[in-house]
């Protein structure tokens, strides 16, 4: 089965550019390995079931994929990264599984959110949560696309008229 590339290249090497300093941060600190115990249970464990619960929630109630896409989801979700970012307690754990979810998000080339990416492949769902970084980079890039398709269908179709 083949799968449609739903990012551009700009958002694939992005998101593989922050996977690659956040995973540095988590796993370095300095010179020397920086990864705690319990750092590896919040990135790998916690985080990552707080999302697949979310999205489980959701399906249960039926109400389609979740989009939370505006301008209060992107700013909630931004609140929430810098929130965990920022706390000493969270920020190995958070920068690991944000590292490890923007990795999955450029191989499945998933748009939006890289949070949303392991809840959306196990449940095989589409939820969609406003990114400060990448949801702008994912528009200009399906914005770009869309003219580039439009402007070949129309040359395709304007080579066609003329034979």
């Amino acid at each position: 089965m083949t799968r449609t590339r739903r990012i551009g290249p700009i958002g694939t090497t992005t998101r593989l550019i922050a996977a690659a300093a956040l995973l540095y941060l988590a796993l370095f600190d300095g010179a020397s390995w920086g990864l705690h115990w319990y750092d590896a249970v919040l990135g790998l464990v916690v985080l990552p079931g707080l999302m697949l619960t979310i999205a489980l929630v959701a399906g249960h109630r039926g109400t389609g994929p979740i989009r939370f896409t505006g301008a209060t989801g992107t700013m909630l979700n931004c609140a929430v990264i810098v929130a965990l970012l920022a706390n000493p307690y969270t920020a190995g754990g958070a920068a690991l599984f944000y590292g490890v979810t923007l990795l999955a998000a450029a191989w499945r080339a998933q748009p939006g959110c890289e949070a949303t990416v392991i809840s959306n492949w196990i449940l095989r769902r589409d939820d969609q949560i406003g990114c400060p970084t990448f949801s702008p980079i994912d528009h200009a890039e399906a914005r770009r696309a869309s003219r580039t398709n439009s402007h070949h269908g129309r040359a395709r179709t304007s080579r066609l008229n003329e034979s």
